[in-house]
């Protein structure tokens, strides 16, 4: 009689456990598809296809630390955009305007490198804001129009996907590029004639996109650039125009002003569109806590790129990294760093990998949320 007790109890354990194994081997994740909109800090090769053999990223070391080649991604390795994908449970995301082996199953990234919020006269690349999102809507239409014509199709997303998926946007420090290269204008300048029109741009963008269907929006602001060495090297600076961490007071304190229009851009949206979920992500503050406190994330260099050929910030305008060139009368080469994760910038633009990993995973953590957002509540989120 015992035996035949245990064996029933063991029979209805087994049962009970097999009815929790769908729940345990299928992560949960109310997003079926992202799409991304942005520049070169999450493209993950649109710019390779619009330009080939002539973009830096397409060259060593770039890609080095985790693909151990270039994947064209401006870094040595993956982007925040990739670690998000991670996080989500998603392949990394193709191209859009990738033809060879990608899949847009779950997602699709339209950023390009060199893109501008605002239409530009080609300042970097052609790809702004607006033709991304005009891409988009064609991608839509295709995808639309194949799954009418041929049913659900496993490389492509479901018509739902566009509705419950979730949209991100990263762009807008080429503007600012922009303004202070090409337009010769000074940070003063900037902050009363180019930076509101940014902020309207990005609202435009996500006005675009909600009219499309899209209503689940994370929307970026821009890091705080007088920390990196381009912007430490490339412009004038005063004496005291640096804080105790290195970086340009007036720099960051322009980015930190549009900031404040991007939240403002963004909370009037909310009022108008209800049933959108419209999340500001601020980006600044965790990569400025990076510089202010970097022993903290395992950093041993802040202002230092980490690909370069020397100096106080290791960065050369005219030398990118990868690239060779003429210093003193001889021929030097831009070369990696023997430790990129000790590092806080790649190249004197962008960030390495480790930094791309901690500034996703603090995103994901929803303290950077605004209004408050969770995350984890409608995902399970994976280990990045």
């Amino acid at each position: 009689m015992k035996v035949q007790c245990l064996s029933k109890y063991f029979l209805v354990g087994i049962l009970a456990a097999m009815a929790i194994l769908p729940i345990l081997s299928h992560a949960r994740c109310n997003y079926p598809a992202m799409f991304n909109f942005g520049d070169s800090t999450s493209d993950t090769g649109a710019i390779h296809v619009v330009f080939p053999n002539n973009e830096l990223a397409e060259n060593p070391p770039y890609g080095e630390t985790y693909f151990g080649q270039p994947t064209a991604r401006y870094g040595d390795g993956r982007l925040s955009v990739d670690f998000f994908a991670k996080a989500l449970g998603m392949p990394f995301l193709s191209p859009y305007l990738q033809s060879v082996a990608s899949n847009f199953g779950h997602g699709a990234n339209f950023a390009a490198s060199g893109a501008t919020a605002r239409g530009t006269d080609s300042f970097i690349a052609p790809i702004s804001l607006t033709v991304q999102i005009n891409q988009f809507k064609v991608f839509k239409q295709q995808v639309l129009a194949s799954i009418k014509g041929h049913g659900p199709l496993s490389y492509l997303p479901s018509a739902e996907a566009f509705k419950s998926g979730i949209y991100t946007i990263e762009i807008g420090g080429n503007d600012f590029s922009y303004a202070y290269m090409t337009l010769n204008l000074t940070t003063a300048q900037v902050k009363a004639t180019v930076l509101p029109k940014i902020a309207k741009s990005i609202g435009g963008a996500v006005q675009a996109l909600y009219n499309e269907g899209a209503r689940n929006f994370l929307v970026r602001d821009v890091a705080p650039q007088g920390c990196g060495p381009f912007w430490l090297t490339y412009f004038p600076h005063s004496s005291n125009d640096f804080d105790k961490h290195g970086c340009s007071i007036s720099y960051n304190n322009a980015v930190l002003h549009y900031n404040t229009l991007l939240r403002a851009e963004l909370s009037s949206l909310r009022k108008q569109l209800k049933d959108a979920t419209i999340i500001y992500v601020n980006t600044y503050d965790i990569i400025y806590n990076f510089f202010a406190n970097p022993s903290k994330y395992g950093f041993k260099a802040t202002t230092t790129a980490c690909c370069g050929i020397g100096g106080k910030y290791n960065y050369r305008y005219n030398i990118q990294c990868g690239t060779s060139g003429i210093l003193n009368g001889r021929t030097v080469k831009a070369v990696s760093c023997s430790d990129p994760s000790s590092y806080i910038s790649w190249d004197g633009v962008h960030w390495t990998d480790e930094a791309n990993r901690l500034l996703t995973q603090h995103i994901l953590s929803g303290q950077y949320f605004e209004p408050s957002f969770s995350l984890a509540s409608s995902c399970d989120l994976k280990t990045i």
